[in-house]
This record gives C-alpha cells, structure tokens and sequence, in this order.
C-alpha cells in the first residue's frame, strides 16, 4: 500500500452533515474485490449488476481510501485500517461494528464462501481466503463466544428458512465469484443468484426497513489510485457502491464524495447507534441516498 498523500488525506476531511437515515434492523453487505466503477458500470457482461444500478441508487463518486484488501475491508468494518497484512492470522482489540451490535443486544454473521466448517479462523480453504473476510480478524468476533458465527455461505439459506437471519450479515464470495480471480461474468452470475433470495425477505417489501450494500473493496490494482475526481493519485480507486433497498432511492445516481468510512457511518446511522468505529464516528452518512 503506497502512503496517502496530504492532499488526498485533506480529501478524506469531509464535514460532517446532518441528515437521516431511516432506521434498519437488517443491514447486509456484500463485498466484491478489485474492479473499477467504469469496468463494471454499464458492462454487458454485468446484466444483474447493472440492473440493480438502473433501479435504486448507486454513488458514483465512491472512492476506496487505499489498496489492500484486509485493510479496504477493515474501513467498512472497523472505520481504519487496522492491518496491511492480508495473511494475519490475529485478532485486532480495535473498536468495531459487531462490538456496537453487540452492545445493543444485536446479532451478526459472516458468511463466507467456502468457509470450510462455522468458526474456522485459517488462512485459505478451497477459494476461501481469510484475507477477505475482516470480522475474523477482530476480537469481539473471534472470541471463542463469538466465532461461530462465521459461517460458511451455505448456511444462509437455513437461515432464510428458519426466519433467523441476523441484523447485520457480512457476505464475501469466493475468488471466483467476487471478481479477483474469477471474471465479472462470473461475479454477475453469482450475484444474480444469491441476492434475489435476500431481496425476497420481509425486509425489502414495501415497508420495510432492510438495507443492502454491495461495495468493491478498492479499484483496479496498479492504475487506478484516484482519491476523487480531482485527485488522481494516493489513494485506492473509483469504485461503484450500490446501495439497494425500500427506502432507498430508485434510479438514483450520488455526485457526493464517499470513502468506505462513510458506508460504515450509515450502517451505524441505520442501527441508531450514537457513536460509531474509527473515522466513521465523524464522517457522514450516505443520507442522499434516501
């Protein structure tokens, strides 16, 4: 990861701004790995995407604070970088979203794509990599108490049928379905597949709350390093954030400057939580977006 320029820090130094969010007791994110907004905007081979895109709201000057995997995800889960480190194996005693979920009698869980069994906490399995999957990393979700709520993606459906999915689920494909090594056909596929099962549930009806965010973790590696639209260099890329859900606004397209702490702020925002992990106790929430 290249050290971020003073002027892209100064881009990251955004106000706060009042606005509301609407309340949620179901947030899911879906994180893809390593593509630009313009490979994937507009993109044929990206049918499914792009039709949720034309329907709700996607901010279009979304932009990752650096490259690195472990620690782009670390920002929507934690609000800082924690770790470089993509082949760590410890767990972080930083403030984050599962200990503010947590502390209000809230429940999360990971599911990750070939995980090989709930609460493994090694480094690869199959086309699982822990590199992806942040929450592991952290100590209020490795705890032995805690862990088992990593799980590996097959266990949504049971979720599903049994009514008891969790407030906050974080879900990561596998490398061939989230973009790194794999095609976007192939990550469009998936998406296709999975997230109409999520969309189906009592939240995302008319009248409820639910809110589902399917972020890229940073642009294209090696050439895109943009920190906005008039910072090209310092930072991790223009990414396309979606932002899908009842309350959300349809064919809605954000010129506002975003960073992952910003997704992380309205998580935090839609929960009602007072305070909120890292940079993203001070930043703004994605309130345009409603």
């Amino acid at each position: 990861m290249k050290p971020l320029s003073v002027v892209c820090l100064l881009a990251f130094a955004l106000p706060t701004v009042a606005g509301v969010i609407p309340r949620s007791n179901h947030v899911w994110i879906i994180a893809e790995e390593n593509k630009s907004y313009e490979n994937v905007i507009g993109n044929p081979h990206m049918p499914y995407f792009n039709s949720l895109v034309n329907k709700y709201a996607v901010a279009a000057q979304y932009y990752s604070n650096h490259h690195g995997s472990i620690s782009s995800l670390m920002r929507i889960v934690a609000g800082q970088p924690v770790t470089e480190n993509g082949n760590t194996v410890k767990c972080f005693d930083v403030d984050n979203i599962v200990r503010h979920l947590l502390l209000h009698g809230m429940t999360w869980k990971s599911y990750q794509e070939d995980l090989p069994y709930a609460g493994y906490t090694g480094l690869k399995w199959k086309n699982y990599t822990r590199g992806h999957n942040p929450l592991i990393d952290l100590t209020d979700a490795c705890a032995p108490g805690q862990k088992l709520n990593n799980v590996p993606f097959t266990r949504l459906a049971k979720d599903i049928s049994n009514n008891a999915v969790p407030n906050y689920a974080f879900i990561t494909p596998n490398l061939q379905h989230d973009g790194h090594n794999g095609t976007l056909a192939q990550a469009d596929q998936w998406l296709s597949q999975q997230v109409p099962k999520i969309l189906a549930l009592p939240e995302f009806r008319s009248g409820g709350g639910g809110l589902l965010f399917i972020v890229w973790d940073e642009g294209n590696l090696y050439t895109d390093n943009r920190c906005s639209a008039w910072v090209h260099t310092g930072c991790g890329g223009r990414i396309a954030t979606l932002m899908v859900g009842p309350n959300v606004k349809h064919k809605f397209k954000s010129g506002s400057l975003y960073h992952h702490q910003h997704l992380l702020r309205t998580v935090c925002d839609a929960f009602g939580f007072t305070n909120c992990p890292g940079a993203a106790n001070t930043a703004k929430p994605m309130a345009d977006m409603f």
